[in-house]
């Protein structure tokens, strides 16, 4: 098991190996230089999204090739340096919006775009609903329990799937915690999803096998989760897994662990659905 400093980061010899991104399933590890790679990587790109920072300025910080680093953080932490910057600005925009109630103007400058219209765009196509919309949706949330929802499309194929979380860990949750799970095209959880559903408690679900849509991701928070915890999690615990390539008899299992420092924010805010 590695072991995390205070910071979220490897210190020297502190890793010897971690699950991959797109493999947690499959149990294939990585070496200790590829997650340090990728660690120093997201470090960098937190402290630095206010810049126009470029793959250039990445790779020669990281003294590796653009080629190499793209690929080897690719493989660690399921997208690209640059989407990966592209995602931390706008879970920074989330916090503004709904932890320091900036304008939406003020945080688009805040988090490095220069045009309102681009960051509005990306918002909604990221989050899944408009930032000026945030605040009034985290203020909705703030005074009501969500309730169970769910998004369905017809399919041909279905899937029943179960969350596996540690006893300690669900001990911790409390009694009535909220699940998301939902369908992606990619191994990041951006947009909406193509299918999906919440439920308070932690119980077996089923969802449509959509074309295209491939990956299982899953979102768990406590109950009394406040809204910030809802709509821009810093520490979440999360689950991926890739649709098995066969159909499968029973349900599959997701094992639910907590975020690692280099992955992807959780940008939907999937509470935009039900407020």
């Amino acid at each position: 098991m590695c072991q995390y400093p205070s910071d979220g980061l490897f210190s020297p010899g502190s890793a010897r190996s971690v699950p991959a991104a797109d493999d947690v399933q499959t149990g294939r590890l990585l070496d200790e230089t590829a997650a340090d790679l990728a660690l120093r990587a997201t470090r960098y790109l937190r402290t630095r999204f206010r810049e126009r920072v470029t793959i250039g300025d990445l790779s020669a910080h990281l003294a590796y090739s653009p080629s190499h680093l793209t690929r080897v953080f690719t493989s660690v932490v399921g997208t690209s340096p640059m989407d990966y910057l592209a995602a931390w600005r706008l879970q920074e925009a989330k916090h503004l919006l709904i932890t320091h109630r900036l304008g939406v103007a003020e945080t688009c400058h805040e988090v490095g775009y220069s045009s309102v219209g681009t960051f509005n765009r990306r918002f909604l196509r990221d989050v899944g609903t408009p930032p000026g919309s945030l605040r009034r949706i985290a203020d909705r949330i703030a005074e009501r329990t969500l309730p169970a929802v769910s998004l369905l499309v017809p399919a041909a194929g279905r899937i029943r799937i179960r969350l596996d979380i540690p006893e300690e860990m669900r001990r911790a949750l409390g009694p009535a915690p909220y699940q998301w799970v939902g369908t992606f095209p990619r191994p990041v959880p951006s947009g909406l999803p193509t299918s999906g559903t919440l439920r308070r408690h932690i119980d077996e679900i089923e969802l449509p096998m959509v074309p295209g849509s491939p990956w299982i991701l899953a979102t768990v928070f406590p109950d009394g989760a406040d809204v910030h915890e809802q709509l821009a999690p810093t520490s979440p615990l999360v689950a991926r897994l890739r649709v098995p390539e066969e159909p499968v008899a029973g349900p599959v299992t997701l094992p639910v662990r907590a975020a690692f420092p280099w992955d992807p924010a959780v940008l939907v805010a999937l509470a935009a659905m039900v407020v």
